[in-house]
């Protein structure tokens, strides 16, 4: 009795939730909000090209590489809702600020700068920091089900940004976002985030003392060459640098894409939203299967499924097949994101997270940030995207391939007895 009491009063769910809450904001306002609908705005308000709207995504990323090892550091040494507050402040000024511009090098500048800090400070890297505070056994499916907010702002905000785009304008839509952000954000990291379970006297995945197996085994903490001295650190960079530039490289598009298929802008939300939420049900799926699996066959088929959906995504000219295609497609890529934060949880331990997750950012960017404006500047010039998806499977491909070189500590799982 008393032992189920304690585990219904674990508040390691709370902060999955809290987290979800935290990557539901950042990435649907600085990523998803942008690409499935922003976008479009800008290319009418400014005139200007695909591939020059398509560059905010790439200055986001590459501004979001010089903060992560910095958060990274932090992280692993300061309390982590005192963080999230100071992101939220930032995060929310970037987004006021975004509604004031006057062509697109000042909305460049501010998404790089305030925006980008803001995102990196209060956003996935930070949360899945708390997660793996808490949860140590259960990893996978942990950051798993933390990370759906990740996916479920895309079922969400963009619709809600359409909404008051018609009413108020794409301006006044940014200023209302920032300032939620600003204040209610900022106020309720502070108060109801929790860093670790031992300042509320629990311990990881909800155990008590019995059942924690003593541990003699202390983790060192390394040092940032000693990070990039791991084989294991640079597999994993490259693995997902892969995926995830085939992510961006692809999902930044699809609202334009369904747009050429003479969708219109609201229709075109709604089939993002699809993907966004097939991408939420993957990280559920692909969370357990990392505990149930390993990580090794759980991301061959993230991969395969990721890459099977771009390529059927190429040949759609209708409503069905589309969907399938971005069904697919937003499954696997569902499980880039728990399992990029789980495999380096695995690699390097609650200790030298922070830090090895937030080194390898910026070891990811230079791939990344030519994703977004290579689609685009290949639609500039062929008028279609057939060949920038093509290269986008491919990098798939590759990834898995690398997957079998990729060897991690041996953890118990979870159907292991």
């Amino acid at each position: 009795m008393s032992s189920e009491f304690n585990k219904e009063k674990f508040f390691g769910w709370r902060m999955i939730i809290t987290a979800n809450l935290i990557d539901f904001i950042s990435a649907g306002l600085a990523f998803y909000a942008f690409t499935a609908v922003f976008s479009g705005f800008l290319l009418e308000e400014f005139s200007t090209s695909r591939f020059l709207v398509s560059l905010t995504i790439s200055v986001l990323l590459a501004s979001a590489g010089v903060f992560s090892p910095i958060m990274g550091f932090f992280l692993d040494r300061f309390p982590i809702r005192k963080i999230l507050a100071i992101g939220a402040i930032l995060f929310g000024l970037g987004l006021i600020l975004l509604s004031t511009v006057k062509n697109l090098t000042q909305f460049l500048l501010i998404y790089g700068t305030l925006v980008a800090s803001g995102m990196t400070i209060f956003g996935n890297l930070s949360s899945a920091k708390l997660i793996s505070n808490w949860f140590k056994e259960k990893i996978g499916t942990a950051l798993g089900y933390a990370s759906i907010g990740l996916s479920m702002s895309g079922v969400i905000i963009p619709p809600i940004a359409v909404f008051l785009i018609s009413i108020v304008g794409w301006r006044n839509t940014y200023l209302i976002f920032g300032v939620f952000v600003l204040i209610v954000c900022s106020i309720l990291s502070f108060i109801f985030v929790i860093d670790k379970p031992s300042d509320v006297n629990q311990h990881p995945d909800g155990n008590s003392i019995k059942d924690i197996e003593i541990e003699t085994q202390i983790v060192k903490e390394k040092t940032f060459l000693e990070i990039l001295a791991v084989r294991s650190f640079w597999l994993l960079v490259i693995i997902f640098s892969l995926q995830i530039t085939a992510n961006l490289g692809v999902y930044t598009q699809i609202s334009l894409f369904a747009q050429d298929l003479d969708y219109s802008p609201l229709q075109a939300s709604w089939i993002y939203s699809v993907a966004a939420f097939h991408a939420a049900l993957g990280k559920i799926v692909f969370g357990k299967l990392l505990d149930y699996l390993g990580p090794r066959r759980a991301l061959w088929i993230s991969l395969l499924c990721h890459g099977l959906g771009i390529a059927t995504l190429i040949f759609s000219q209708n409503l069905y097949t589309l969907l399938f295609s971005v069904s697919i497609m937003g499954l696997g890529l569902g499980g880039s994101i728990p399992l990029m934060n789980s495999t380096f949880s695995i690699a390097f331990d609650n200790v030298n997270f922070g830090k090895a997750r937030g080194l390898a950012v910026p070891c990811m960017v230079p791939m990344q940030i030519v994703a977004a404006p290579l689609s685009g500047w290949f639609y500039d010039i062929y008028g279609n995207y057939t060949l920038a998806f093509s290269i986008n499977v491919f990098l798939c491909v590759l990834a898995g391939i690398i997957v079998f070189f990729l060897q991690l500590p041996e953890r118990k799982l979870e159907n292991s007895s």
